[in-house]
């Protein structure tokens, strides 16, 4: 039987540990790839992400289930981003990323006649991984949140602009303008038409 996330949320503010864990279970990946695609840092992500999860266990008590779930806790993780953007910034530091395919099955793939492990083929794949993400990182931050928060965590319009806090048609210009840039970005780079 599914149990809804606010139903689970309540359980947690009577200290019901195992709701919280699930709760921890159903979201912890989705937000770290969120704060991950946000930072650019996946070990920063993890860390993250378990502040994100500790902050909801100690203001569960505060926690009101007119809105979802999913938006406070997202909102509450797109606010740790932007501090560590903040922070990162006033440091001058820089994070780097190794650029590794995930999910790919390797093992049962003959590389030897697949074009896509040939050493320029790879590093062809690479460069244009590096030109995408650079030119993502170019976008101001409240387009990139938008952006990756509707395309890589499938939230809803509605849900996006309680976790930014405007309205739903500032959302969608914020999305349509950060896809203009990133199209610009990229033609300029030599990617896309």
């Amino acid at each position: 039987m599914f149990v809804s996330d606010e139903d689970l949320m309540m359980k947690c503010c009577k200290g019901d540990m195992s709701a919280f864990e699930l709760l921890v279970r159903r979201y912890q990946n989705p937000l770290i790839n969120y704060i991950h695609r946000s930072l650019n840092d996946y070990h920063r992500a993890e860390d993250l992400s378990q502040e994100t999860f500790l902050r909801v266990f100690k203001s569960a008590s505060r926690y009101e289930p007119t809105a979802s779930f999913k938006s406070w806790l997202y909102t509450i993780a797109t606010n740790l981003c932007r501090n560590e953007v903040r922070n990162r910034s006033r440091r001058n530091t820089y994070y780097l990323e190794d650029l590794v395919e995930e999910g790919e099955d390797v093992y049962h793939t003959d590389i030897m006649r697949d074009t896509r492990y040939m050493p320029d083929v790879l590093l062809e794949k690479k460069e244009q991984q590096q030109i995408i993400r650079k030119a993502f990182a170019q976008l101001p931050e409240n387009q990139r949140v938008a952006l990756t928060l509707v395309t890589y965590q499938d939230l809803r319009y509605e849900e996006v602009s309680e976790i930014l806090g405007c309205s739903v048609g500032a959302v969608k210009a914020l999305i349509h303008r950060a896809r203009q840039k990133m199209k610009k970005l990229l033609i300029k780079a030599g990617i896309g038409e």
